[in-house]
């Protein structure tokens, strides 16, 4: 049995694999089959089965950062056993099953003593270390907001908080569809995003009840509490919420008919984002639209569960750590989300724990991957409030589905911005040959800013990169493909790609001056290092110019279905990356290249739809 420790806990593996009489090592000597062994917190283990690398069926128990895995069938019993276990005495589990041999099994628990998954009782930390079940403090610090904001204030809001004005015509380019709802109130005065609310400078103080929580899996009596507050008002509204589940599901089983066959990780992703729409596209219409303060809590409840799945499925497709990533195209049961789940710390976030207990959620999946219908679903009134924000579900579906594509095209961006350090990094080193200091300089700060897409973010390989461009890219096209009466189908890529009459080479040209006077390298034995550099940069502001220029064109199709007045100036390089800005300071988010452009170069570059403008100073920046 090999043993393991990593950061995550599916990343970590210890094989019992050992064959029968093989002789126990030295900690073996001092197991006795009297000896009473204690599995602390054994209620925090998970048992789940697996297909191997060789194809053959796993037992896995995951149990905090370890993952015990028994590939020999004949063992499967022993490991499901050993997660009921809170203490036994060690010759016990030759009982297990079918039964085992006493050299076997002390192999094996030696094994599980070594990995400290197993103690001794007589050891003095042995005992499970339970936390009392009652309140507990909140784990959030004092909300930083002193009243609830709206999105219609945010040309305000990111003044303050950016120093960078965005009009209201640009929002979803922004914030992302599915956090628009984040800081509106529902009408039990509680922010829709609860303890998640983006940004966090918005969120406000609200008495909210916290307690241990008491679940068996990874969950149980962890430091994060649980909110039960949104807990009762999740259980109070329960039936309106699996009815309006069901409707909307209906309705993207119109216009995807194919998920009949079986659902995948991209439709579940965006049948996710369609039903947190509902409460947002309420907030947000022109017409018959619910004022902050007036929304229902069952559609608030709704939001926050299916929230829950939306960012399950966004690591599955995103998130390449403890396990890989998976296709968009990947089949997915309900099972098997909330296997995933469970194995990957999804119920897990910043503060606390999911609330929900088991049997909830597991009925909330079953509703929306398979439909199955909700104990006496038949007798359930929807509250007018709640009807009405499905009066118009095809309004609702295309803002879902054109606020996603328009999502879709400017995160694309940060694949090409990683690229494109990679390939500055890469002619810089190659110039440093030159010994110029001021190259020099340059080369170390672009390995600094390399060093930092490498380690510490999702954009480390290429693999990763590509990968993303492609969920972005289905997740761009399929959306397209829900729309009507006329589907668009189509594809992403062709659009990024400049055009063939860009003005590369006189922008090629102006970069070159540019790098010879910033950098003090004027002389013909720079001159080729130069215009790769300026190459490579004017590739990376033509990208940006596509993707700006196609996001721009979602966004308008966003405000159409809305009735939302077009905005008066143009979106630029400025706007797109206000999403990063909006977030707390995190020394390990790949910084924008537009801002070490500016710097680089001396000068402020503005990249919109149609122009780059590359002669403003930097005193002109917002």
């Amino acid at each position: 049995m090999d043993s393991g420790q990593a950061t995550h806990p599916s990343a970590a593996a210890l094989c019992p694999h050992t064959s029968e009489g093989a002789p126990a090592g030295a900690a073996g000597s001092l197991l006795e089959p009297d000896d009473l062994l204690v599995f602390p917190l054994n209620k925090r283990a998970v048992t789940q089965y697996a297909v191997g690398e060789n194809g053959s069926r796993e037992l896995r128990v995951y149990y905090d950062d370890k993952e015990i895995s028994f590939d020999e069938p004949d063992l499967f019993a022993f490991g499901e056993q050993l997660a009921e276990q809170s203490q036994f005495l060690a010759h016990s589990a030759t009982s297990w099953g079918q039964g085992y041999e006493w050299a076997r099994v002390r192999e094996l628990l030696v094994q599980l003593i070594e990995a400290d998954v197993l103690r001794h009782a007589d050891e003095t930390d042995s005992a499970p270390r339970l936390r009392h079940e009652g309140a507990r403090p909140s784990p959030l610090p004092p909300g930083p907001a002193s009243r609830a904001r709206s999105w219609f204030e945010v040309e305000q809001i990111t003044r303050e908080l950016t120093g960078v004005p965005l009009e209201l015509g640009y929002l979803e380019l922004v914030i992302p569809v599915f956090r628009v709802a984040h800081m509106a109130l529902d009408a039990d005065a509680r922010q829709i995003g609860e303890a998640n609310v983006f940004p966090k400078a918005l969120r406000t103080e609200v008495p909210t009840s916290w307690r241990t929580c008491i679940y068996s899996g990874t969950r149980y009596q962890v430091d994060r509490p649980m909110n039960v507050t949104a807990l009762k008002s999740m259980r109070a509204h329960w039936a309106q919420m699996m009815t309006v589940l069901l409707i909307v599901r209906g309705k993207y089983l119109q216009r995807y008919p194919e998920v009949r066959d079986g659902w995948t990780v991209g439709h579940l992703e965006r049948l996710a984002t369609l039903v947190l729409a509902v409460p947002t596209f309420a907030l947000m219409r022109k017409r018959n639209r619910v004022e902050n303060g007036h929304l229902h809590p069952a559609l608030s409840s709704l939001f926050r569960v299916t929230d829950g799945v939306r960012m399950t499925m966004h690591q599955m497709l995103f998130v390449p750590i403890g396990e890989p990533t998976l296709p968009p195209d990947a089949p997915m049961t309900a099972a098997e989300i909330y296997e995933y789940a469970e194995r990957n710390y999804s119920f897990h976030s910043e503060h606390g724990v999911c609330a929900g207990p088991k049997s909830m959620v597991e009925e909330f999946l079953t509703v929306l991957v398979d439909g199955r219908l909700p104990r006496d679903w038949q007798s359930v009134t929807l509250d007018d409030a709640v009807r009405d924000a499905l009066d118009d579900l095809d309004a609702t579906t295309h803002y879902a589905l054109h606020a996603l594509r328009a999502h879709a095209v400017v995160f694309t961006l940060w694949p090409i911005m990683a690229r494109t350090y990679e390939s500055m990094a890469a002619i810089a080193d190659d110039w440093a040959a030159s010994g110029l200091a001021s190259v020099l300089a340059l080369r170390d700060r672009l390995q600094t800013r390399l060093t930092s897409v490498r380690t510490a973010t999702y954009l480390a390989t290429e693999q990763w990169r590509a990968d993303r461009e492609a969920v972005y890219a289905d997740m761009f096209e399929q959306s397209g493909a829900g729309l009507r009466p006329q589907p668009s189908t189509t594809p992403l890529a062709p659009q990024l790609v400049p055009p063939a009459h860009a003005p590369r080479e006189a922008l090629i040209g102006q970069l070159d001056g540019l790098l010879a006077r910033r950098l003090g390298a004027p002389g013909h034995e720079h001159a080729a290092a130069r215009s790769r550099m300026a190459g490579c940069i004017a590739d990376f502001l033509l990208r940006e110019q596509a993707v700006i220029r196609v996001a721009c064109e979602m966004q308008q199709a966003v405000n159409a279905v809305l009735e939302r007045p077009a905005p008066t100036r143009p979106f630029s390089s400025v706007e797109i990356n206000l999403h990063n800005r909006l977030q707390e300071a995190d020394p390990r988010r790949l910084p924008y290249l537009i801002d070490e452009l500016d710097d680089l170069l001396g000068v402020r570059i503005v990249v919109t739809g149609d122009r780059i403008d590359l002669g403003l100073p930097p005193a002109a920046s917002h």
